[in-house]
């Protein structure tokens, strides 16, 4: 049978939606956010401060980017060129992996592109499947810095006539 589900982001986003139970109401709200032109720039822009990339550009000791010089930390301009590139795209790949860990195949999916990037000098338009959108879409709202006070209910009137949403 299928139940509404209210799904609420902060004032950005409020959404009713159609679907068998929460999970399965989060993935239609995540296909229905695909074209979003600010999720689509987060995950398809390589942009080492100001997309998803930024998650993954770090290691152990932080990030591999400075904010206020826009170089690398010391640590890692005492590297000789080689050692710093195989140190950092190992860090990568390793953060990529970690991040899509519950489908790998994602995160191949991103590294593919992600490479692809690299080995151009013109910026090009990733070609992600739509499969990966939703579940990347899904794990960037998960990660809570998307929304805010992001959450899904149950619409539930059965034996009521009235019920909160969202309460601050």
């Amino acid at each position: 049978m299928d139940n509404f589900y209210a799904i609420h982001g902060g004032a950005s986003i409020y959404s009713v939606v159609k679907a068998n139970s929460e999970e399965e109401a989060f993935n239609v709200f995540a296909r229905n956010q695909i074209n979003d032109k600010h999720l689509r720039e987060e995950i398809g822009s390589f942009t080492v401060n100001a997309s998803l990339l930024e998650k993954f550009y770090k290691d152990e000791d932080g990030s591999f980017f400075d904010d206020y010089t826009g170089e690398y930390p010391k640590i890692l301009k005492n590297m000789s060129e080689e050692e710093r590139e195989n140190h950092v795209v190992h860090h990568i790949e390793k953060n990529i992996n970690e991040f899509w860990k519950a489908t790998p195949h994602f995160a191949e999916e991103y590294f593919n592109e992600l490479q692809k990037q690299w080995g151009s000098e013109e910026i090009i338009t990733p070609s992600f499947s739509k499969e990966f959108y939703i579940e990347t879409i899904k794990l960037i709202i998960k990660d809570g810095n998307w929304f805010d006070n992001f959450a899904i209910v149950k619409i539930d009137l059965d034996e009521k006539d009235y019920q909160n949403i969202f309460i601050d």
